[in-house]
Formats: C-alpha cells, sequence, structure tokens
C-alpha cells in the first residue's frame, strides 16, 4: 500500500512539473510572440511612415507643377491682354474722346 502511495505521489509530483514546465513554455511564448507583434507594428509604422514621405513628396512636387502652370498661364492671359491693348490702344482712345464729345 506504501509503495502505490509512494508512486501516486511521485506521479502527482511529475505532473506539477510538467505543469509547471508547460506553465513556463506557455509565458515564454507568448513573450516571443509579443515581441515579434512589436517588431511587426514597428515595421509597419517604418513603413507607413516610407510610404507617407513619399506620398507626400509627390503631391508637393504637383503641387509646385500646378503653380508653375497657373504662373505661367497668367503670364500668358496678361502678355495677351497688353498686346490687346497695345493693338487697340487708338480706337479705344477714340471711343472715349466720342463719348466724351457726345454729352
Amino acid at each position: 500500500m506504501n509503495q502505490v502511495i509512494k508512486e501516486l505521489y511521485e506521479i502527482e509530483a511529475q505532473a506539477g512539473a510538467l505543469m509547471e514546465h508547460a506553465n513556463h513554455s506557455r509565458q515564454a511564448m507568448q513573450e516571443n510572440m509579443k515581441k515579434q507583434m512589436e517588431q511587426i507594428q514597428a515595421e509597419s509604422e517604418a513603413e507607413l511612415e516610407a510610404r507617407l514621405t513619399i506620398l507626400k513628396s509627390r503631391l508637393e512636387e504637383q503641387a509646385q507643377e500646378e503653380v508653375q502652370q497657373l504662373e505661367q498661364k497668367n503670364r500668358q492671359q496678361m502678355a495677351q491682354l497688353n498686346e490687346d491693348y497695345e493693338a487697340h490702344l487708338f480706337q479705344y482712345a477714340q471711343q472715349i474722346v466720342k463719348k466724351i464729345t457726345e454729352v
């Protein structure tokens, strides 16, 4: 009977040791998974930041190109208006004089 009890205690001790080992293994796996998740998150954030930087620079370039195109278009319109004014200056002056003398 004592032999059976001793063997039961040994089995219980082995089961306890197995449970403790399993608990340590589970904790180690959880810590490992946490580290991996943190690393993945850091890599994702770095990649996202790099992509955002690229997109920002592209948008800035596009905005600068649009500003330059608008400036060029405005210069062309001003040049056209100046040419029109100079070409029709005499006619405009005649119309003004005509309006003044009609009154």
